[in-house]
């Protein structure tokens, strides 16, 4: 997916400047893969609540060695929102790619000169939507003056209304009244919930005007105003959404945003209804919206547990904030009372930060440093519900750079290496059985790193007994999540080293199918709860995600079956038991990221006396220092380190009476040189 995402950035990043010496339909026959062909209005129909949408392709450019489209994007006959395109040719086959301004992914494949078919995705899910768009006219079109608010031809037909008039049920007629005065009301807590929950529909200032508000509850718990609510513009689309109520100037104000990141803010009038405005994420003006109340709610079938539903918001900036600086740290926050399990923060369509958290809490503040493109950016951060319920904020902020001076040549990449390198022996607890060679093995891996492997010494992390830090929890995720998530850039390598115990616990998530969660083992870990104290090997892929570099290789000495006489145990209330690596697989399906084990899930990782070391590091540093440069090259590559190490511990085991084979899994895109050693001679 990375490369994915970098070429939508690119996109996105081309489509904000001036586009010149657009590729217009010319009248001679064009060759079918030719992008001019996309040149024109398309409309058709996505599998959402409202199909109608219109594809405008003003013109198709060349920039920097790819083809880029000036198109807007829109619902029929409502509004359309200008945005940049990518087209390439695939397999003899013109695809068009663009994000929307929502944040939603569309790929569109030129079928016949009349017709695009593709998939939609919303940012919300994780499922493609079909979409289908019929070519209406051939050119390009003159473009709207205005980047918001563009509102297409008018349609053939009136839109047609959502609800009829007599469908409704009929609400009393009142006569416009003030706003609601909290103070007026000598037991609001009590009050409050009458005046609100129910059923309200009305009307936006809008082409499809309808709107839905079912208000399902509202208590007051402490200082705070808890509700619970779905929106949406029918039945069909109903949503839950995050609601508060805010009485302090003396008013009941009502603000929600709904799912797709729209906004709105309400005031309680004396004569029932509510009022107030209503934005679009893709607007920067407001809409007037009013509903009415026409069903009350009737009794409960019994005590509601407390919800808090998923509210998601930015904190800095605001929306439509305009900056002369590229850089700015976004902040913003997520909450949910079932626990926020992901927050991810979009750049015009691409993902600059994600951010998982083991055990799902309450909230999540996110803080991330972003660089702007000219012109309009889209911002979202989106959150995650363990049972998969998301919800987004969205902000547009303007960035219009300083006049400068000439541009330098961009200076060539530098590429750095970065390591954390482990060894726990010495455990705190009596239960856990110490390891005499795992200090030696981290201390042989350092150096090796450090001298023949060419790693800056301030580059490298060692954790040990015998290290001014020690290889504690905290320090562990320190190094892991921190250190290097702060210092490693994209095109630099991480290497990460662990040699000491590992465990299996039974997993009480139900998410391993052999029932077993598995962890790395800090020396200040309790045997009797290492979901507290321990490092758990899901955390492993939240570490992936947090580091920046295009290439992480991790190194585990460690064992989980909880065997005796290896690098594992069991926990008090685990038996040793036949472990799966489905675990390891999970872990390594971004491309990128390898993990190389000391031994199968099964088997135990040795140590022995007269190597001084455990088999697996032995042979690791070996091959480190020259021994894996199979093809004489000076380069010890991932690939020919893996073969030589397998082959030599697998050979060494057996020599013992033992049996360990080394795992590897993982992708990664072409050759990765781990360090640089003396040519061998033939």
């Amino acid at each position: 997916m990375r490369g994915g995402w970098a070429l939508l950035l690119g996109v996105l990043l081309s489509g904000c400047a001036t586009l010149s010496d657009i590729a217009r339909a010319p009248a001679t026959p064009l060759k079918p893969t030719d992008p001019a062909r996309l040149v024109g209005r398309w409309e058709g129909e996505v599998d959402l609540t409202f199909p109608d949408r219109t594809l405008v392709v003003h013109g198709v450019s060349r920039k920097n060695d790819a083809w880029v489209a000036q198109i807007e994007y829109g619902t029929t006959g409502l509004y359309l929102n200008s945005v940049a395109g990518v087209v390439e040719d695939t397999g003899g086959v013109l695809t068009l790619r663009f994000v929307t301004p929502l944040a939603s992914a569309v790929r569109l494949s030129l079928h016949s000169d009349t017709l695009l078919r593709g998939t939609f995705r919303l940012a919300t899910e994780d499922k493609d939507r079909p979409i289908e768009l019929k070519r209406v006219a051939r050119g390009s079109e003159p473009a709207p003056s205005t980047a918001l608010d563009r509102v297409s031809k008018a349609a053939a037909a009136p839109p047609a209304t959502t609800r009829s008039a007599a469908a409704r049920p009929e609400a009393t007629v009142v006569a416009a009244g003030p706003p609601l005065a909290p103070s007026a009301e000598p037991d609001l807590a009590t009050a409050l919930p009458k005046l609100l929950v129910g059923r309200w529909e009305g009307d936006l200032d809008f082409t499809v005007s309808a709107r839905l508000l079912l208000i399902d509850s509202v208590k007051r718990e402490g200082d705070a105003w808890v509700v619970t609510a779905r929106s949406g513009v029918s039945e069909a689309d109903l949503a839950p959404v995050p609601v508060s109520i805010d009485t302090t100037q003396d008013r009941v104000v009502v603000r929600y945003n709904t799912s797709f990141a729209s906004r709105a803010t309400l005031t309680l009038h004396t004569d029932g209804a509510l009022r107030g405005v209503f934005r679009f994420a893709f607007e920067a003006k407001d809409r007037q919206l009013e509903y009415k109340r026409v069903a009350t709610a009737t009794a409960t079938a019994g005590t509601v547990e407390r919800i808090e539903p998923l509210a998601v918001t930015f904190r800095n900036p605001s929306d439509q904030d305009k900056v002369s600086d590229p850089s700015l740290i976004v902040t913003g926050t997520a909450s949910s009372s079932k626990g926020v399990a992901r927050v991810v923060v979009t750049l015009n369509g691409a993902e600059v930060h994600r951010q998982s958290e083991s055990g799902a809490p309450k909230s999540i503040v996110v803080s991330v440093p972003v660089t702007f493109v000219a012109g309009a950016n889209t911002l979202t951060l989106t959150a995650a519900e363990p049972d998969g319920t998301v919800r987004q904020d969205v902000r547009t902020v303007v960035f219009t750079p300083a006049a400068t001076g000439p541009v330098a040549p961009p200076s060539p990449v530098k590429r750095e290496q970065w390591a954390v390198v482990i060894g726990a022996g010495q455990y705190h607890s009596a239960s856990i059985p110490r390891l005499r060679y795992a200090v030696p093995d981290a201390e042989a891996v350092y150096r090796t790193l450090t001298g023949p492997g060419g790693f800056q010494k301030d580059h490298v992390v060692l954790l040990t007994d015998n290290a001014e830090r020690k290889p504690t929890l905290r320090n562990i995720r320190w190094a892991l999540g921190t250190f290097l998530a702060r210092s490693a850039r994209k095109a630099d390598t991480v290497v990460i080293f662990f040699a000491g115990h590992g465990a299996p616990e039974h997993d009480l998530r139900g998410a391993e199918r052999d029932g077993l969660a598995k962890y790395l083992i800090p020396v200040d870990a309790d045997p009797d709860d290492l979901y507290a104290t321990a490092l758990p090997m899901d955390e492993i892929k939240t570490i992936f995600e947090r580091i920046e570099a295009e290439r992480v290789v991790a190194f585990l000495d460690a064992c989980y079956s909880g065997a005796a006489g290896g690098r594992t145990f069991a926990s008090l209330k685990t038996r040793a038991v036949n472990v799966d690596d489905l675990f390891l697989e999970r872990l390594t399906r971004s491309k990128g990221r390898a993990i190389i084990t000391a031994s199968r899930p099964n088997e135990v990782s040795i140590e022995l006396t007269e190597l001084g070391h455990g088999i697996f590091t032995y042979y690791l540093v070996q091959g480190l220092q020259g021994a894996a440069d199979g093809n004489r090259d000076g380069i010890v590559s991932l690939q020919e380190l893996y073969e030589y190490v397998e082959q030599q511990v697998a050979q060494k085991s057996r020599s013992v009476g033992g049996n360990q084979h080394p795992v590897m899994k993982g992708e990664m895109e072409g050759v990765l040189p781990l360090v640089r050693v003396p040519p061998r001679r033939p």
